[in-house]
């Protein structure tokens, strides 16, 4: 999108179409806020823990092995065989089909036939669009409940949507310095939902707190949804991910679907393949009826198309190998399990260090959480002095990429924090 603006030393004085001086300078997006401040800062010990993407145990970005091979295989094609036609609007039909069957599973997705449909996506961001555009389009109410807190582009993205979003309960805020799940006052505010509502729902590994419904406690959010007429929408970020095992990462969405439930499902491929520039998403639709689900999809398409055309091929040929080639397929796993390993370890490091240092809190929480993020109970205030006194930046939620922890920051990461609360504890 270009725009062009006259200089500012323009004296002209022809009349325009366009109220320039009337548009407000929006706000920073505060995750890259973070990345911007830690770029401008000259401290070599510095680090940045608010971007969630995977980095190794030097702190580079990594770029898995299985993508490598899928890549060299792309680029041994003959020239003329691998061309850059348009994708349709639905996208590469051999990667939405293999995207159904790793989230649903095979024998769900054989079960479910014509009543499950796909279209590829813009990642998750898109596809979380696509399905919001369509929910406020057709759904019998335009309430979407959303998780306190949540992902940061969600209520933005249900805002420009026209959905309007409540909040329900997700973290116990009588527990600030120990992040953990309210689960009655979640069921609480979903209870109260009108009928015809939807329901946002992270599949695994909640963003930004790495906090988790248990197994019983899904088994309760489902039959409460189900029980009050409500529509569940899942945010699948991070299958795979979280525990390194695919199949248990999907449980929540599997269990909705096996209890009659008709989930949409907005799915990315940026976290676990480490695709994230590719922008290499799909959005997943469970109908009653067959007909409902062709319908639904039509719909979607006339979105899509009004909205990008067609989405792009590159990371959907190189996820669709990593997917359905069985050495890839094999490959591809063992390596979300390193990662996930690598992070579970980081997770025991940096809460060693914490205890040592502050053996008076406790900090369980960092290992009880799971997946990229952790919710650290550091204050605003705290966040800012980690910042300025020790060159560590994270979000001033005190949510850090348990990625960005490695052997040879955590140190820093720890003592940094604990300089925090300390100065903080003196101060107050």
């Amino acid at each position: 999108l270009l725009i062009l603006c006259t200089s500012s030393r323009s004296t002209t004085t022809e009349p325009s179409a366009m109220e320039w001086t009337s548009v407000p300078l929006g706000p920073e997006d505060p995750v890259f806020k973070v990345q911007r401040q830690y770029n401008e800062c000259k401290d070599q010990k510095k680090v940045s823990l608010g971007i969630g993407a995977y980095r190794d145990n030097n702190g580079k970005p990594l770029v898995l092995q299985a993508v490598i091979k899928a890549k060299a295989e792309l680029a041994s094609l003959e020239p003329q065989q691998w061309t850059h036609e348009y994708l349709p609007i639905q996208g590469f039909a051999p990667f939405t089909s293999a995207a159904q069957e790793l989230v649903f599973g095979k024998e769900i997705r054989d079960t479910l036939g014509d009543r499950l449909v796909s279209i590829q996506a813009m990642s998750g961001t898109g596809a979380c669009r696509l399905a919001s555009e369509f929910i406020g389009q057709y759904a019998s109410s335009k309430i979407i409940l959303i998780p306190n807190p949540t992902w940061g582009n969600h209520k933005k993205i249900s805002q420009m949507a026209g959905l309007e979003f409540r909040e329900y309960r997700y973290i116990d805020e009588s527990k600030p310095r120990t992040p953990c799940l309210d689960f009655d006052g979640m069921i609480e505010d979903i209870s109260n939902a009108p009928k015809g509502s939807t329901v946002l729902l992270h599949m695994c590994a909640h963003n930004p707190t790495g906090v988790d419904p248990t197994k019983e406690q899904w088994q309760k959010i489902a039959d409460l949804i189900k029980e009050k007429g409500l529509q569940p929408f899942f945010d699948n970020a991070y299958q795979g991910f979280a525990s390194g095992d695919l199949d248990a990462d999907a449980y929540s969405l599997r269990m909705f679907v096996k209890k009659g439930l008709h989930p949409f499902v907005a799915c990315s491929f940026a976290k676990n393949m480490g695709l994230y520039g590719e922008r290499c998403g799909a959005l997943h639709i469970v109908a009653p009826t067959g007909s409902a689900a062709t319908a639904t999809l039509s719909q979607i398409k006339i979105e899509a198309r009004a909205m990008y055309s067609n989405p792009p091929q590159f990371g959907a040929q190189v996820a669709h190998k990593v997917m359905t080639n069985p050495e890839l397929r094999t490959m591809w796993e063992v390596e979300l399990k390193e990662m996930s390993g690598r992070i579970k370890a980081m997770r025991e490091a940096l809460r060693y260090r914490l205890e040592a240092k502050l053996p008076e809190l406790t900090w369980n929480h960092i290992t009880d959480q799971i997946g990229m993020f952790s919710y650290t109970g550091l204050t605003p205030e705290q966040v800012k002095h980690c910042a300025d006194h020790g060159s560590l930046f994270m979000l001033s939620t005190g949510r850090i990429s348990m990625a960005g922890v490695n052997d040879g920051n955590v140190d820093h990461v720890a003592e940094a924090m604990v300089n925090a609360i300390k100065k903080r504890k003196a101060e107050d």
